[in-house]
């Protein structure tokens, strides 16, 4: 799906020279790459921000800030990867389903406002495949239930309209949270995370549990963990966050090629929610009909990669069983048995783009 080698070659004399920088300062925790990306990443958002070693650490710690425990309930859309749910689980709390819009693959505020009830304490709502969810509606129906904005495929992506227009994702509930494992818009070479948040106060608590509970060195305040982004991860990032936008737009390129050579084929619902907000993280088609399998099987024998995200409803893993939904999950059992996600990146061309297409083509035709 993404051939890095290629990805980095714009900028690969800049990377080797900022790992070396980083093998050669003796300053292997912390240090001035780490904070100084986070700087620049707070920049950026126009919001505070504190690394961590993981998406999921992010996760885990911004519901560890915001006191989720044993018998509180946060709402996790069932259509998507098992980090959310799994941190829930973790903190001994319980995790509510809702689904999601077939249209935009994201969180349906009509169906968590099905499963609120007075132990609902957090609300995790995920900005899946690149696009903004809608949080807007969210506040509406959930009025000062906490938003956990998981922003791990969608860092970048901004609202194109309504109240937070122009606003990055991550930036709006009381905390979202990054992932910059390799495939993500911003990726490192390597595991990285972060929280974001423009509450100073819970971005401070978040900080401290991630350390071990302190503030400073052998002063435990509370409870925490031990979570932190490395620094030649950080180095890394800091040359990668100078191409981001290059990168977008490269994707939104190919994106309409995909539009223009699939939109003829009844079979295929394309993506909906492409606006100029919208990153591109994943270009995930639907395919219809019962085909998605013999459909990625047929890319495959044509040498092309494609992944499904995600071939399996969280309630029905056998991790998550005990946790039985409240609400009908329509779209999502619908998506788990459709959705297809296309190469995109700044390695592919249009060429490479219609070579898909006319690929995908042949299989309808073929039939």
């Amino acid at each position: 799906m993404l051939d890095f080698q290629r990805i980095h070659e714009p900028y690969k004399a800049s990377l080797d020279q900022a790992l070396l920088d980083v093998a050669n300062s003796g300053q292997y925790i912390g240090g001035p790459e780490v904070v100084g990306f986070e700087s620049e990443l707070s920049r950026f958002l126009d919001a505070g921000v504190c690394t961590v070693g993981n998406g999921t650490d992010a996760l885990q710690i911004a519901l560890m800030a915001l006191g989720i425990g044993p018998g509180d309930e946060v709402v996790v859309p069932a259509f998507t990867y098992a980090a959310r749910a799994e941190v829930i689980g973790l903190l001994g709390a319980t995790a509510v389903w809702c689904d999601v819009h077939k249209s935009t693959f994201c969180i349906n505020s009509e169906s968590l406002s099905k499963v609120l009830t007075q132990n609902t304490k957090a609300i995790i709502a995920v900005h899946l495949y690149g696009a903004c969810a809608d949080i807007e509606s969210i506040e509406k129906i959930a009025p000062g239930i906490p938003i956990v904005e998981d922003t791990a495929q969608a860092f970048g992506a901004k609202w194109a309209s309504g109240k937070y227009a122009g606003r990055f994702a991550g930036t709006v509930g009381a905390f979202g949270t990054l992932s910059f494992f390799p495939t993500k818009s911003l990726g490192a070479m390597g595991d990285g995370g972060a929280l974001v948040s423009k509450d100073t106060k819970l971005l401070s608590l978040a900080s401290m549990i991630a350390k071990h509970g302190q503030r400073e060195k052998y002063v435990h305040e509370i409870i925490g963990v031990n979570s932190r982004l490395d620094p030649l991860q950080a180095a890394i990032l800091r040359v990668k966050l100078k191409y981001f936008n290059t990168s977008v737009e490269s994707r939104k390129v190919l994106a309409k090629a995909y539009a223009a050579g699939l939109a003829h084929l009844k079979q295929i619902i394309c993506p909906q929610n492409i606006d100029e907000g919208h990153i591109l993280h994943q270009y995930t088609i639907r395919v219809t009909n019962g085909d998605r399998d013999a459909l990625k099987a047929h890319l495959k024998q044509s040498g092309i990669d494609s992944m499904i995200y995600y071939p399996k409803e969280l309630h029905q893993q056998e991790a998550y069983r005990q946790w039985r939904p409240n609400c009908t999950l329509e779209a999502t059992n619908t998506l788990v048995q459709e959705v297809l996600s296309l190469p995109i990146g700044e390695h592919l061309s249009t060429e490479d783009v219609s070579y898909i297409a006319a690929a995908i083509e042949e299989f309808y035709n073929h039939d």
